[in-house]
């Protein structure tokens, strides 16, 4: 254990005697917070919060990937491996330097975000110093292994390189990291559990903007603890002094054994698991957090005023006449309306919803929608959503429903009903309807949202155009039959 300590300390040295591993060590998260929290988050302590999982999950990713893996295959390269293979030092001591290595100097790295998180964005340190530690503990001890192996069968820079985009780029858009994972599509979510990423990105959210304590996330730490306990196993059996040694048969048929317990996680994660009810509870802490601060456009879930049974009682989502004017709408069941804007990915659109009176055919209320498209984001939009899950973002089965109708009127211009299905992710089905001056009645058969079978319907967005402007639109008695 002594060798493997004093290497680990050389290691650190090194470190903080070259600028360009200073940089990546600890600027280069730093970077990333600030784009994420000033840019995406627009310095919303609440969303920052929700963001800094993620910012959290790369920190460790890339310094396994791009610090300690490549740092590994540079030593090998020079042949500075070569001087420990002549001293009583083995594989195993070479690794686990490696690997304390990068622990010590992730451990400051988060500590640093968190401060920066707290000091400049006024995040909220929900989660306590406590489990934050366990957290980057767990992710660094998890994605060292990656990095090991990868460094452990590359011969070359450029074929590290190669191989940690490889593994990368799938780690970082597919788990969560850059986007909701419930927003991809629903056979993505299945293959996202296999990745150790995923877990990470999930327990860190929860416990963040969730409110949850972090023994709920015991099966995603416990599973994080496994895939990171292969990747070192595979780093220590795969290990070479020299680029010309070759790996044995018997270290390749055991690097195969070790790869049956990393997959056996997936699969067990995959049927204990539930990715859109975790962002359920991610989304509901996320507008508490909002509203505590004052500054959350989003409306009070609907559920809280209605029953959200079965769907035999699906059928009038709200008619709007329940409520004072000037009240945010309540539905009949599932988990209600909200505000929904680009804002979530950067854009600048944004939307204001509100009960009025007088609606179609003489009813009491309407809900009148408001706002302004901005440029910027890839696709602007901004509108009030309904979602007729228990939960926001959950998906409901209503295959016993044939069509969607409602009423609208507004200043004229062309809108959109999307509707979003957990197998469709973040593309939706849409069909466009005219809200002009006077009441007019429309109905669409959910047959004719492309790809919506009713089973899995997560959200049923009404839209503005994505075109720059203000717009004004109302919508009455909206009902599944």
């Amino acid at each position: 254990m002594k060798p493997a300590i004093r290497i680990a300390l050389l290691n650190i040295r090194l470190v903080m005697r070259t600028k360009v591993s200073l940089f990546f060590t600890f600027l280069f998260p730093l970077i990333f917070l600030f784009v994420y929290g000033a840019v995406f988050a627009h310095g919303d302590p609440g969303v920052v919060a929700y963001m800094f999982g993620p910012v959290v999950t790369i920190t460790v990713m890339g310094s396994a990937f791009w610090g300690l893996g490549l740092q590994s295959v540079t030593q090998r390269e020079r042949g500075s491996l070569r001087r420990y293979r002549l001293a009583p030092v083995g594989s195993g001591a070479i690794v686990s330097s490696s690997l304390l290595a990068n622990y010590l100097l992730q451990l400051p790295t988060v500590a640093m975000l968190a401060l920066c998180a707290v000091v400049f964005f006024h995040m909220k340190l929900t989660i306590g110093w406590r489990a934050l530690f366990i957290l980057a503990s767990v992710g660094a001890y998890t994605f060292a292994g990656f990095g090991l192996t990868i460094a452990s069968v590359a011969n070359t820079m450029q074929e590290a390189q190669v191989y940690n985009n490889l593994i990368w780029f799938p780690l970082l858009f597919l788990s969560g990291a850059t986007f909701p994972l419930p927003m991809l599509p629903h056979w993505v979510q299945r293959v996202a559990i296999f990745l150790p990423a995923t877990h990470l990105v999930t327990a860190f959210q929860g416990v963040m903007t969730g409110g949850q304590p972090l023994s709920a996330y015991t099966a995603q730490l416990l599973a994080l603890m496994v895939s990171g306990t292969c990747g070192l196993l595979l780093a220590w059996k795969l290990f070479r002094w020299d680029k010309e040694d070759t790996i044995t048969t018997a270290n390749k048929l055991l690097a195969l054994v070790l790869v049956i317990p990393f997959l056996v996680v997936g699969f067990w994660m995959n049927a204990h698991s539930n990715p859109s009810a975790s962002w359920a509870a991610v989304f509901n802490g996320l507008d508490r957090q909002g509203r505590a601060q004052g500054g959350s456009q989003r409306a009070p879930a609907g559920s809280e005023s209605g029953p959200s049974g079965p769907s035999g009682q699906f059928g009038l989502v709200s008619d709007f006449d329940d409520v004072e004017p000037g009240s945010q709408p309540k539905a009949r069941f599932g988990a209600g309306w909200m505000v929904s804007t680009d804002a979530m990915v950067g854009g600048k659109s944004t939307a204001e919803m509100r009960v009025v009176e007088g609606g179609a055919e003489g009813s009491k209320g309407a809900l009148l929608v408001t706002g302004k498209i901005v440029a910027g984001a890839a696709f602007p939009w901004a509108g009030a959503m309904f979602s007729p899950g228990v939960q926001p973002f959950t998906p409901a089965d209503l295959s016993s429903q044939k069509e969607i109708s409602f009423w609208a009127k507004g200043d004229g211009k062309t809108y959109r009903i999307m509707m979003f299905s957990q197998d469709r992710g973040t593309i939706p089905a849409s069909q466009d309807f005219v809200a002009g001056e006077e009441w007019k009645q429309y109905t669409f058969p959910l047959s004719s949202f492309s790809g919506i079978d009713g089973r899995g319907i997560q959200g049923v967005l009404f839209s503005a155009p994505p075109v720059p402007g203000r717009f004004s639109f109302a919508i009455d008695d909206v009902r599944f039959q």
